[in-house]
């Protein structure tokens, strides 16, 4: 299954993101660098999760108002990440 990219507007509300889903869900989330590709400016944190956590997510920004920016989904084509905005 494709990896799902989340950015967020600081490194808190993306350790607080990653905290949340790892612990709702026992998936492997992590905190990375934001990608060049998809870094708007600003933090240049982002959650990194399976794409199975996409409605979770959604549900958890409806619920608990966890803040993000965008969310795209990753794959790799020829050897190189290719992103495509989700949100």
């Amino acid at each position: 299954m494709s990896d799902i990219i989340i950015t967020t507007g600081s490194i808190t509300s993306a350790v607080r993101l990653k905290k949340r889903l790892n612990f709702l869900t026992h998936m492997n989330t992590a905190v990375i660098h934001t990608p060049t590709s998809i870094n708007s400016g600003g933090c240049s944190y982002s959650v990194k999760t399976s794409l199975a956590n996409l409605d979770l997510i959604k549900k958890l920004y409806n619920e608990n108002k966890i803040v993000y920016k965008k969310i795209y989904s990753e794959d790799v084509i020829n050897g190189e990440s290719v992103f495509h905005d989700l949100s």
